[in-house]
């Protein structure tokens, strides 16, 4: 697995949306005492995600997705995502994923949001054969870099554990994302 790199390319990401003037956290002190919040709203964003099974990436099957996570000050906010395999797609498969749960944003500096969250995993697939789904939850922690603008970068790991498969499927992932501004 190469999640160094994955780790490289956030923090180049993180310095190119980085501004002298970045937002207030939403959960510092000064944050809550100033008439300015810290981001609240939807966060929205479109996602590439790689598998990683029993411990082996599985870039073959990598995902695209789009994601949304309400955030509030220090509060439990809904968590969705949706997305699909476009390798299921060339090979005559319309596959697909959700996730749904609720995630706590946490502030760890002005220009960094944490994203703990818990949920329910659904995947579902269907082709000439007929068509077949499972359920079953998952935890995940991301990490949402942004400036003062709206633009920021998420990059997390999911943890999904379905009853009826043999391993957890662990899902790394990469997002740019619309950052609420303040209210």
């Amino acid at each position: 697995m190469h999640s160094p790199t994955l780790l490289r390319v956030a923090a180049l990401a993180a310095s190119l949306l980085a501004s002298p003037a970045p937002a207030p956290a939403q959960n510092s002190p000064s944050a809550q005492g100033s008439a300015e919040p810290g981001p609240r709203g939807w966060l929205i964003g479109a996602s590439f995600g790689v598998p990683v099974i029993d411990g082996e990436a599985v870039p073959d099957l990598f995902a695209i997705g789009i994601h949304w996570t309400q955030l509030r000050p220090g509060r439990l906010g809904a968590d969705f995502s949706l997305g699909t395999m476009p390798r299921a797609l060339t090979e005559g498969v319309l596959a697909g994923g959700a996730r749904g749960g609720v995630a706590l944003p946490l502030a760890f500096s002005a220009g960094v949001l944490v994203l703990p969250s818990v949920g329910v995993s659904l995947l579902g697939g269907a082709g000439d054969g007929g068509g077949a789904g499972t359920a079953g939850f998952n935890a995940g922690l991301a990490a949402v870099i942004h400036g003062a603008g709206s633009a920021g970068l998420r990059t997390g790991v999911t943890w999904h554990r379905f009853g009826d498969a043999g391993s957890a499927v662990w899902l790394w992932e990469v997002a740019l994302v619309r950052v609420p501004r303040p209210h």
